[in-house]
């Protein structure tokens, strides 16, 4: 692999991450915290995804959408005793709160903002769960999403199974006043883990190696979940809910008109936001959303939407470069 391409600290970190354990400050993501009677029901009937049969101390990954199907955010959400704390990209918590609150009329429910009082750290890596033991004493929770209430020099943390960026992985909410001192134990108690704290630029390359896209870059206001392959995000038994009838028919009928998908790229060429994908016969076919040099894959790799009779996997495709220049791409699911 080129040595110009990544910094030996991306790469090192990356390595982490894949060998041992990576440490991220997730400082870009915010919480609401809903509380009051009607706080299940209220929320079910507002989001893509099921919440009235989630158990206590268990969590999803969900959709709000308009009343056409188009998304306002995506999030995780977990039901805590008392509580469902919502986690959603900082950039997004203004619009997704004022647009819940808008549909607030009889039903007891409060939305607050605790992002100013919260922080949350992740674990990723083959090694978080032996740092988790040596923090804790406790295990990471079994089931993704499954959430434990564990004690940190006696400040509640609610420990997350998410292996998203690994097989193994985990995120922590907690007090943000603890954040410095726990940071510290962090990486003290790792150091013989091989903990390496991940930067902005490692996580996009390890998130695109685990095709997850990024409300913001592959994925915004214009779009459907269906478009992005949000199948996690989506309950098509749960009943009514915002955009709901979108939803079916796009899944039951008619479909969609395009398909975020993944790209493996011939060369060591990175192509730009917005490059254009095109057929065997130079016909624009689609863009590029992200596109990084992949350290695992040792090759470009890249998200971008295509329309959907193009979208197959296997098949193979062009992706602008230089003017006048293009690479060769083969179109996947997931990178494996």
């Amino acid at each position: 692999m080129p040595a110009e391409i990544l910094e030996r600290k991306i790469l090192e970190q990356h390595s982490a991450v894949r060998e041992a354990v990576g440490f991220l400050d997730l400082n870009d993501r915010g919480k609401i915290e809903m509380t009051g009677p009607d706080r299940i029901t209220f929320l079910h009937a507002m989001i893509s995804n099921d919440v009235a049969e989630l158990a206590e101390l268990d969590g999803r990954y969900g959709t709000f959408l308009t009343d056409r199907g188009k998304m306002v955010s995506d999030f995780f959400y977990y039901k805590l005793p008392e509580t469902v704390l919502i986690d959603v990209v900082h950039d997004l918590l203004p619009v997704m709160k004022e647009s819940l609150e808008k549909y607030i009329v009889m039903d007891e429910v409060e939305l607050e903002d605790i992002s100013a009082r919260t922080e949350h750290f992740s674990l990723q890596g083959p090694k978080s769960s032996d740092l988790v033991e040596k923090l804790f004493g406790k295990a990471i929770p079994g089931q993704p999403y499954e959430v434990r209430e564990v004690d940190w020099e006696g400040d509640p943390v609610w420990l997350i199974a998410k292996p998203d960026l690994a097989e193994s992985g985990c995120e922590m909410i907690f007090p943000g006043a603890i954040a410095d001192g726990f940071k510290k134990a962090i990486l003290e108690e790792g150091a013989a883990l091989g903990v390496a704290e991940i930067s902005g630029e490692a996580h996009n390359i390890l998130r695109l190696e685990a095709a997850i896209p990024w409300f913001g870059r592959d994925m915004d206001e214009n779009r459907y979940p269906m478009e992005a392959r949000l199948k996690t995000a989506i309950s098509l038994t749960k009943g009514c809910s915002l955009g709901q009838e979108v939803v079916s028919k796009a899944t039951h009928v008619g479909g969609v008109s395009n398909l975020l998908m993944g790209l493996k790229l011939d060369g060591t060429d990175v192509p730009a936001k917005d490059a254009g994908i095109l057929g065997n016969d130079g016909t624009r076919i689609g863009a590029i959303t992200s596109a990084v040099f992949s350290p695992r894959f040792e090759c470009p790799i890249a998200l971008g939407y295509l329309k959907s009779k193009f979208a197959l996997t296997g098949e193979f495709c062009q992706v602008e470069g230089a003017p006048g220049e293009t690479s060769r791409a083969e179109i996947v699911e997931k990178f494996v």
